[in-house]
């Protein structure tokens, strides 16, 4: 998904670009994955934390699902997410005076059919900031805090009001990994690249291993490679999937100290932790399926000679209505749906084929290759629910393909094609 891209890193403040009274920050950019780890450690936090004061502990994953309808009031929450960038001086030291920030996510959750939608909006945005001035949207944080940055976010983007803000500092993902003792990742590829400026050094060797917080965070940050940003978006998608495995795993009340103290730490929000724990519980089956993104569109301009980003009123607005006010519903998304698609009937182009099929109808589709045989007389859909792997069976071509309900690796879905595929 587009949305999970991370930017470009900025290039180092020069001598002449200086300011002179604050000390100059180095950025290091952040990237959409790691804010949806975050809200996931939100969740996960806030359920073991209660689950374990209330006595629930193993008896957690089958307590009942709140009407969340009712616990909150309201058909609809809407929280606006915003990740603070990391600062450097010129010596290397991190500060957070002035803390800007580099994500900025419009949360809408459909709590009756339990749908989860999430609008991008560009940290370099030009817009009025009440009692401020004209900035980049980034600027409202430090100028007012969260309350300043949702009043900014209303005004400009025309967005339903905030019921609740969640800040996060960036760099839990990483502490959330070593917290939960490593990841156990397949790595697909020798990976070895340094970027001293941007603090990212990245050596890993291919085959299954412990990765830890850094490890983690370099893997899925890797695009130095001829797939670049396709690969890199797939192992993103990889590890959120393991991530979010672990954090289900009724075990991970063992590691409850460690995450209440990343929560503590790199979490700050006011929603009541008792709702919080009520959220968790409720939207605790929610599928990657019925998470749906996009990014507020934009285009560049200059402003006193600085780059920045203007929003089109028009398609802004529309965007923002769909995403933050009417939502999905109960509909099927098949955009969120991500595809492989590997020929296991040996006719060359089926895949390929398929693929374009997938493609025209909706599905995201960002890996085609060879099975590991070519004698699969029907095509076999695979997935970890019966329900999506259900509706791309009912976009396929063929009569009754086969449903395998189980794991696959860093896509939703994976299809291997039979002799029961056809091109047209």
């Amino acid at each position: 998904m587009s949305e999970f891209d991370e930017t470009h890193d900025l290039p180092p403040v020069t001598e002449q670009a200086a300011d002179a009274v604050a000390p100059q920050p180095r950025l290091r950019k952040r990237w959409l994955f790691l804010a949806l780890c975050l809200l996931v450690l939100v969740a996960a936090t806030s359920f073991v934390f209660f689950a374990k004061s209330r006595g629930y502990n193993a008896l957690g994953p089958f307590l009942p699902s709140p009407d969340l309808t009712q616990v909150f009031g309201k058909p609809n929450l809407r929280i606006l997410v915003m990740g603070l960038d990391e600062n450097w001086t010129q010596s290397d030291e991190v500060y957070t005076a002035g803390a800007r920030t580099d994500t900025l996510l419009g949360v809408n959750i459909d709590l009756a059919n339990k749908q989860v939608n999430v609008l991008s909006i560009p940290r370099d945005l030009w817009v009025y900031i009440p009692k401020s001035g004209y900035g980049k949207i980034n600027e409202a944080f430090g100028d007012g805090g969260p309350l300043r940055t949702e009043a900014t976010v209303t005004k400009n983007l025309a967005t339903p009001p905030w019921d609740y803000y969640v800040v996060l500092k960036i760099d839990a993902t990483k502490n959330l990994v070593d917290a939960l003792g490593g990841l156990d990742v397949n790595v697909e590829k020798n990976m070895d690249y340094d970027d001293t400026w941007g603090h990212l050094h990245i050596h890993l060797k291919k085959g299954l291993q412990r990765l830890n917080g850094e490890q983690a965070v370099g893997y899925i940050r890797f695009r130095h490679d001829p797939e670049g940003d396709l690969g890199r978006m797939r192992r993103q998608r990889q590890v959120i999937q393991i991530l979010a495995h672990r954090l289900r795993d009724p075990s991970i009340a063992l590691h409850l100290p460690a995450l209440l103290s990343i929560f503590k730490d790199n979490v700050r929000t006011d929603m009541p932790m008792a709702k919080m724990y009520d959220l968790a519980l409720g939207m605790r089956n929610v599928t990657p399926q019925q998470v749906h993104s996009a990014q507020v569109p934009s285009v560049v301009g200059w402003i006193d000679g600085e780059s920045v980003l203007f929003a089109p009123d028009v398609e802004a607005k529309a965007l923002v209505h769909k995403y933050l006010v009417v939502g999905y519903g109960s509909s099927f998304d098949p955009s969120s749906v991500h595809v492989r698609v590997e020929n296991g009937s040996g006719t060359p182009g089926a895949a390929s084929a398929l693929a374009d099929l997938l493609r025209q109808r909706g599905f995201t589709v960002v890996e085609t290759g060879n099975a590991k045989s070519f004698d699969n007389k029907k095509t076999t859909i695979k997935g970890p629910d019966q329900k999506t792997a259900g509706e791309v069976a009912k976009q396929l071509p063929m009569k009754n393909p086969q449903i395998a309900v189980g794991p696959v690796d860093g896509v939703d879905i994976d299809i291997v094609i039979g002799a029961d595929f056809r091109i047209q």
